[in-house]
């Protein structure tokens, strides 16, 4: 007897090795409201996730987000990092890197979408009144024009010093896929390693033109955001060639179309269930998190309703 119940343990324990080790995927301890996982952001949306983050943890103590920001191609190199349960990027991953995660982890990650985004151009306050089409900035792009007296209708002159965030960045990818149809930004334009940075050098540099994302100068409770906005001028932008109407990437004119230089706000998130990381991508994505989206100067996924009660008589 003793023998026959040995073999039959022996018989679970084998098949609990098969279990276990025909199933790499990551074990998760986490619930949709408790744990610690860690996730990859798009350094362009750090003013975001902050107060996503510090909302959502205030909402429930015993869950731990560790945000890593980093820019965009840096992220995408770690797509099979199982550190980061989730990437939030500018534009969808790429649906051969999801395909090949499939291959290895026998499950596809789930793409979600947040919110609309765009990108803004900034100047020195010195240049109040700029007005530039998106034309006439893939001319910059290119180092076609190179002083502020060839931009149409502009009263400014001297030489423009056009500042990018980071050479890795959303910003950089969105300019020369969309901007210039998959060419080559000059190599006479700089690079910087944030979007404060690039912030920074423009309130100090006359000549400057900074390319960021526009949630960094549109939160006006933030800080950080208000630190800047002071000493910079948002140019408005124009779509086409000719534009008859020009506008700067307020929320209003993002989810109208009508402000030219557009993109997406994604997660990308590797969680074969449900635990830490669908709880936080469920909270951005619902009422509280999107009112979080559209304070940050950005359109949420899902509209904001509001209920009026209107009377006949006062």
């Amino acid at each position: 007897m003793q023998l026959k119940i040995s073999n039959f343990f022996g018989f679970i324990g084998l098949g609990f090795f098969f279990f276990t080790s025909c199933d790499d995927r990551p074990k998760l301890m986490d619930t949709p409201t408790s744990g610690l996982i860690t996730v990859l952001v798009d350094e362009t949306y750090k003013p975001l996730m902050d107060s996503e983050k510090m909302v959502f943890e205030a909402q429930y103590p015993d869950a731990k987000i560790n945000v890593v920001y980093k820019p965009a191609l840096d992220i995408l190199d770690q797509m099979d990092n199982d550190s980061f349960r989730a990437y939030f990027t500018a534009a969808p991953v790429d649906s051969n890197l999801l395909r090949g995660f499939y291959e290895r982890k026998k499950y596809f990650p789930k793409s979600i979408f947040i919110a609309k985004d765009a990108i803004a151009l900034i100047a020195n306050n010195q240049k109040k009144g700029l007005k530039i089409s998106v034309d006439e900035f893939a001319k910059i792009c290119r180092g076609e024009i190179t002083d502020y007296s060839q931009v149409k209708g502009c009263k400014h002159s001297g030489k423009i010093t056009l500042v990018f965030d980071n050479a890795k960045s959303s910003t950089v990818q969105y300019i020369q896929d969309s901007v210039l149809k998959g060419g080559l930004i000059s190599n006479k334009t700089f690079a910087l390693q944030s979007n404060p940075d690039v912030m920074d050098y423009v309130t100090k540099n006359n000549g400057a033109l900074g390319v960021i994302g526009a949630n960094w100068i549109s939160d006006n409770a933030d800080i950080e955001t208000l630190k800047f906005t002071q000493s910079i001028y948002t140019v408005e932008v124009g779509e086409g060639e000719n534009p008859a109407y020009f506008y700067t990437p307020h929320p209003g004119y993002i989810a109208t179309h009508m402000y030219p230089m557009r993109r997406l706000m994604t997660v990308t998130l590797k969680e074969n269930g449900a635990a830490l990381g669908r709880g936080f991508v469920n909270f951005i994505t619902g009422d509280i998190g999107q009112k979080i989206v559209l304070k940050s100067g950005i359109v949420p996924a899902k509209a904001i309703t509001r209920v009026v009660e209107t009377r006949n008589k006062l």
